[in-house]
């Protein structure tokens, strides 16, 4: 493929009740996530060439050629540029229900490792292996061959045996990965602070003051960092607590706002919809029927 200023290939394998996606990128120019960044399938990043900041939940890790980021669902995630611009990464999106057959077949959970440690660098010999598979996947999508659905299937089920046992070897659990820099941990901590109080009444001016700097100053780290404003975040938090509210619990509208942290329905409504393509209530019935 030509190193152009952007390619995107998504042409996805999708099937009613068992949903792949592929989508292989390459980009010369800056670029930033700017879209909703959680969803409910499973996610595989794979960084073919370049390098990216990656955001995750409550930190960032510095992503380099040949890393693989895992990223389970529901959990907010963001890129940013490091350094130059220019990178190459193809992205797998698929819900658990695509794999079920492969997890019975090897007899172990290939999701597991989506829970041990979110980016992996996998060894000369592993990277052979992962760009053969990535390769045949990119082959059947452009080939679109009646079988495509299967064999997507199979070659997925190759590359989470092989993210499996690299998980088992190298023991991710009780590995400390560092910060990019220092400026990324003292971010993480305000990350941390935010996701453990959003439920309450937050502002700029408390959050500086609980970290001993100005408001403008945390603004700006903190967009700097993660990709997103603080606002932005602490909304993307709310809104993904309501919506799970919505789905298991018989609380009104009104009690969910409450619970969530937003001060009025009204604002809670606007900013539900902005984010979700839709109100509250119509959410709540769709995800019900």
């Amino acid at each position: 493929m030509k190193d152009n200023q952007q390619c995107d290939a998504n042409y996805p394998f999708a099937f009613d009740r068992e949903p792949f996606h592929l989508n292989h990128s390459i980009r010369t120019d800056s670029f930033n996530m700017t879209q909703n960044h959680s969803h409910d399938s499973y996610e595989i990043y794979y960084m073919r060439s370049g390098e990216r900041f990656y955001f995750i939940k409550d930190r960032s890790y510095h992503v380099k050629r040949g890393d693989l980021v895992l990223i389970p669902p529901n959990v907010l995630h963001k890129t940013t540029e490091s350094g130059s611009p220019h990178h190459e990464r193809i992205l797998i999106n698929f819900k658990e229900s695509f794999v079920d057959g492969v997890n019975r077949v090897v007899a172990v959970d290939l999701l597991q490792a989506f829970e041990d440690g979110p980016v992996l660098h996998p060894d000369s010999r592993e990277l052979i292996t992962v760009e053969s598979i990535m390769d045949k996947m990119l082959r059947e999508q452009r080939q679109g061959e009646p079988d495509a659905e299967g064999y997507a299937r199979l070659l997925l089920g190759e590359l989470l045996l092989l993210i499996h046992r690299h998980v088992r070897q190298m023991d991710l659990r009780s590995k400390t990965i560092e910060h990019p820099t220092t400026l990324h941990r003292k971010v993480s901590d305000m990350v941390v602070h935010i996701n453990n109080h959003f439920r309450e009444p937050l502002s700029l001016k408390s959050l500086a003051d609980h970290f001993h700097i100005s408001p403008y100053y945390l603004c700006r780290i903190y967009k700097e960092v993660t990709g997103f404003t603080v606002v932005e975040y602490v909304n993307q938090l709310r809104i993904q607590e309501a919506q799970q509210l919505l789905k298991s619990t018989r609380s009104s509208v009104t009690e969910i706002t409450e619970k969530v942290g937003f001060e009025s329905s009204t604002h809670f409504g606007r900013i539900f919809k902005s984010l979700c393509g839709m109100s509250p209530l119509k959410y709540r019935k769709l995800n019900l029927s």
